[in-house]
């Protein structure tokens, strides 16, 4: 494997959450960290007069974690509706990391569900940023642009 310098690896610096309100496309929430990931889905059987179980990959399943800054009033209003009419809003996460050596890698998930929704909150003992947690799913994901090789 070559080596490579660390200033030569990327940096996630940028992302940002998305909602689609009637066919618009509006600013959900700034991220300021997301861990996405695929999880394999298992099947797994001892089967008789075997010792040794057996696995087969049955699928994969979108989830990951995130952290986030301003929901944004179109988000809030979003879930809003929801609770009103049980119409959950479409969120896309996109985000990339990029660093001139190596390019971008941009990739979007789609079929957002957030564990957790906040609203925001007050503290009268900090000035810094609130952030907010929550796991999510993800229903599919795209690369839109790939690290050069």
């Amino acid at each position: 494997m070559e080596k490579k310098r660390l200033q030569e690896l990327p940096a996630g610096r940028d992302g940002e959450g998305y909602i689609t309100v009637d066919g618009r496309v509006l600013s959900a929430f700034r991220i300021t960290k997301v861990s996405a990931r695929v999880e394999a889905k298992k099947d797994s059987r001892q089967f008789l007069g075997e010792r040794m179980e057996q696995n087969a990959i049955r699928g994969i399943k979108g989830a990951g974690d995130l952290s986030y800054a301003h929901a944004s009033g179109a988000f809030v209003q979003a879930m809003k509706e929801y609770k009103n009419t049980g119409v959950y809003p479409d969120i896309t996460i996109q985000y990339y990391a990029e660093k001139a050596a190596t390019g971008r890698c941009e990739v979007i998930l789609t079929g957002v569900i957030l564990d957790s929704v906040s609203f925001g909150e007050l503290s009268d003992d900090s000035d810094s940023l609130i952030v907010n947690d929550s796991a999510f799913t993800f229903d599919d994901f795209d690369i839109i642009s790939n690290f050069k090789e």
